[in-house]
């Protein structure tokens, strides 16, 4: 009698089913000769391809032992089972499971490209393989060029190459017809005595398992009958054990990944096209979204310090609109008065003081200078006019001609060129010094001449002018009708420096005491640091969205 190949003891398959268990196998006992072709018959649901599973290593049991050439599979680590199944078993499935794009040659050569066996080689024991099932005049057609029998030939030469211990076949006949079935059931037949190759066979079917040394009946999960004595066994397999070198023990080589890659590509040009066009795509969104969010934090983190760690923001705490007229301005609970802004001037550690007036944005202006008038807008006081009031890929107004208003100066007056144009002014050093009217209009249509002493002309393109605060406050007082504005609204804003970074804290904590809103721009920085943090990460989110969606399937 030949050697035991395979021997299960006590072999049981638990699997949950809500909350209770279902056998598939309970308690199986068998034994397997080398060289054995043994049929495992059963219906549907008796556990045949659960203990082909077991046997192949594709699943472990919930108990009991599964013992091929003396190694116990159950035990085993995932990288033992994956060497189990590269070099000891084969499988031959029901649906032939052939990749559709390869050819019958490198169909069954693919095992061996994974196991590392150089091209050459591989290919020619794929042809002998091949040949010895009768299809060798088919070496260069795909799957779809083959008949079903053909492509359960492929399926079984593949299986074989790399010379397993053990054959494992699952319902192979059961997408045939009868004809070509019992063609397939031959060749496994042939082979099986032949080349001694250990064969299971799975089926429900009677005619197909008369193929086979011995039949095994299984029924719900309990082998049912088996022979005591098996067929006589054809030649002696013992005798022909298969070469070491034949083993595959290697890896899938870099010269495959790439061949292979390569050879994907060119089979797909279309989706492989729009995949790489869309991960190009994301790429350069994620590159320009995060280049575009670093520019913008770097300018406003540059302007910032530009200005000063030193410089804080003072406003006044503001009460809540009227019930009766829900477009009127609040108005402050706390102002800014002419007081504060002295007050604060001689505290200890401030440099200086510069309060800020905001003009309505629809105020309806305009410039005269020498008979000829010119429409404008007053873009606020000079104290206004910092890195916060602008694009930040907007450069900073450059002086032309004259000198700028400093933040602190009541009176004064800096045009932009486009505004000097408008009046006819081409020699911008004319203006220094010259007074301008500026003339103010109400919706009623009342007006008033505010004059006004040209300091400079700077470099904007629009036709606006900025204002001394003493010049801006006039203004608002009479189109409020409010001559004592300042001491019942105060100014909108102030803007404090101190003489040192190290003052600032002392300062701020001064001015939030006198019960008014105050935020050094140490404070600012920190918040657009923040901010910045979130945009960057959602901006990337963003970016990477193109690369890893697929429209097309």
């Amino acid at each position: 009698m030949t050697e035991v190949i395979l021997r299960t003891r006590d072999l049981i398959r638990r699997y949950p089913m809500g909350e209770r268990y279902v056998d598939a196998l309970a308690g199986v006992d068998l034994t397997v000769h080398r060289g054995e072709f043994l049929a495992i018959v059963g219906v549907s649901g008796s556990g045949k391809s659960t203990l082909l599973h077991l046997i192949g290593g594709l699943d472990r049991p919930t108990a009991g032992e599964v013992w091929v050439d003396d190694r116990e599979l159950g035990s085993g680590s995932d990288t033992e089972l994956t060497r189990h199944r590269r070099q000891r078993v084969g499988f031959v499935f029901q649906t032939f499971n052939l990749v559709s794009h390869l050819t019958a040659l490198e169909n069954v050569a693919l095992p061996l490209m994974f196991a590392g066996v150089p091209r050459r080689e591989r290919e020619t024991r794929a042809r002998v393989l091949l040949e010895e099932v009768g299809l060798g005049h088919r070496l260069d057609h795909r799957p779809t060029q083959l008949s079903g029998g053909e492509q359960q030939r492929v399926a079984i030469a593949r299986a074989l190459i790399h010379h397993p211990a053990i054959l494992l076949a699952d319902e192979p006949t059961g997408n045939l017809d009868s004809k070509t079935g019992a063609e397939v059931l031959t060749l496994l037949r042939r082979l099986n005595q032949e080349q001694g190759v250990t064969l299971l066979l799975v089926t429900h079917d009677l005619q197909a398992a008369a193929y086979a040394d011995r039949v095994v009946h299984l029924r719900d999960g309990h082998v049912e009958r088996e022979p005591e004595e098996a067929r006589e066994l054809k030649g002696d397999p013992s005798d022909s054990p298969v070469p070491p070198d034949l083993l595959p023990t290697g890896s899938l080589q870099l010269s495959d990944v790439l061949r292979t890659a390569l050879g994907n590509l060119g089979r797909r040009v279309v989706r492989s096209f729009l995949t790489v066009f869309g991960v190009f795509v994301g790429i350069i969104t994620i590159v320009a979204m995060l280049s575009v969010a670093v520019g913008v934090e770097e300018e406003i983190s540059r302007n910032i310090e530009a200005v000063g760690l030193e410089t804080l923001f003072v406003a006044p705490t503001m009460g809540e609109r009227s019930p009766f007229d829900p477009y009127s301005e609040p108005r402050p609970t706390k102002p800014i008065t002419p007081e504060l802004v002295e007050v604060l001037r001689r505290e200890s550690g401030v440099a200086s003081v510069a309060p800020q007036v905001t003009l309505p944005t629809y105020l309806n202006l305009r410039v005269k200078l020498g008979g000829r008038e010119a429409s404008t807008r007053i873009e606020g006081t000079r104290a206004e006019m910092g890195p916060f009031q602008m694009s930040p890929f907007q450069a900073q107004p450059q002086i032309l001609a004259g000198r700028e208003l400093a933040p602190e100066e009541d009176h004064g007056a800096v045009l932009s060129a486009r505004l000097a144009q408008s009046l006819g002014v081409t020699d911008y050093q004319e203006l220094g010094g010259e007074e301008i009217a500026l003339v103010v209009r109400l919706p009623g249509g009342e007006e008033a001449e505010f004059p006004v002493i040209v300091v400079g002309v700077d470099d904007r393109r629009r036709s606006l002018i900025g204002l001394g605060v003493a010049d801006a406050a006039a203004i608002k007082a009479w189109w409020y009708n409010d001559p004592e504005l300042l001491e019942s609204r105060g100014y909108d804003a102030l803007v404090i420096k101190a003489e040192d970074v190290g003052d600032v804290i002392g300062i701020e904590t001064q001015v939030r005491a006198l019960g008014y809103e105050v935020r050094s721009l140490r404070t600012l920085l920190d918040m657009a640091d923040r901010v910045f943090a979130v945009l960057n990460t959602l901006l990337g989110s963003v970016g990477g969205w193109p690369s890893s969606w697929r429209p097309w399937g």
